[in-house]
């Protein structure tokens, strides 16, 4: 048993036991209170000011890295000492077979204000998958303005079933 018990039941506390229980009661109720007090510091207000609870910020334009860009030259036309477009060289061309043998011609043009050494690749693929049979490529050099034949007869063997013949230009000297 406690001190604060009394051992005669329903008999009137002793003085010293009611100043006991006075005592913890406030104690118990100064704890309370400041717990109360100090849950209430820092706590806003309300002001029913009738704004909602939300908050409207405006939308921030989003910053980029600056990254530098490169100027890439339109190649679609010839420029006087510039990058000449070679795709649009190759103005004729035939790649057939002869029994098993391919045989390729044509005729590049020079539009440009400059001559160039054109480079035209003949190649024979496999239509199943692509891969590469045979290739070969040309050199011709075209003064600015003029034609040239370009040739290439018996550059592969084979059957003409399965494959066909892909070709492309590019310039040699730049």
């Amino acid at each position: 048993m406690s001190s604060l018990a009394d051992p005669k039941a329903g008999a009137a506390p002793t003085p010293r036991v009611a100043g006991e229980r006075v005592r913890v009661v406030g104690l118990v109720a100064a704890g309370v209170a400041s717990a109360l007090a100090l849950g209430a510091c820092g706590q806003p207000t309300r002001i029913d000011d009738g704004i909602g609870p939300t908050v409207s910020v405006p939308v921030q334009p989003t910053i980029a890295p600056d990254t530098p860009t490169v100027d890439v030259p339109d190649t679609t036309a010839p420029v006087p000492g510039g990058l000449f477009d070679a795709a649009q060289s190759l103005v004729a061309s035939r790649c057939t077979p002869t029994g098993d043998s391919w045989n390729f011609s044509g005729t590049v043009e020079n539009t440009d204000s400059v001559p160039h050494t054109l480079t035209v690749a003949v190649f024979i693929v496999r239509t199943s998958d692509a891969s590469d049979v045979a290739g070969k490529e040309i050199d011709v050099t075209v003064a600015p303005g003029e034609k040239g034949d370009v040739a290439a007869k018996g550059f592969w063997r084979g059957p003409s079933t399965g494959v066909e013949c892909l070709t492309g230009v590019t310039v040699k000297d730049q």
